[in-house]
């Protein structure tokens, strides 16, 4: 049980890091004018950028996938060409 909850701890933190470097979201902290001592917190989280991501990220993984389905006979011989032009040059 405790794997699985650092697992979903690690798995968080890892969604959290990667959302805040590709700007899926944005953090701001204020102390807000009517009541001292108090802080206001905004999360502004961009529902176009994370979609546009993901779609990209999935488009991806498709060319991935459909590389490694090729016709092995292809991919050696693209293999050997691209080998080749790299020796010679």
């Amino acid at each position: 049980m405790r794997n699985l909850l650092a697992f979903l701890a690690a798995l968080a933190l890892t969604f959290a890091g990667v959302g805040w470097y590709l700007d899926w979201f944005k953090i701001r902290s204020a102390p807000p004018v009517e009541e001292p001592g108090h802080r206001s917190v905004n999360i502004d989280i961009n529902t176009k950028k994370v979609g546009q991501d993901l779609h990209r990220a999935e488009e991806k993984v498709q060319d991935a996938l459909n590389s490694s389905k090729e016709d092995p006979a292809k991919r050696a011989a693209t293999q050997a060409i691209n080998t080749a032009k790299e020796v010679g040059n």
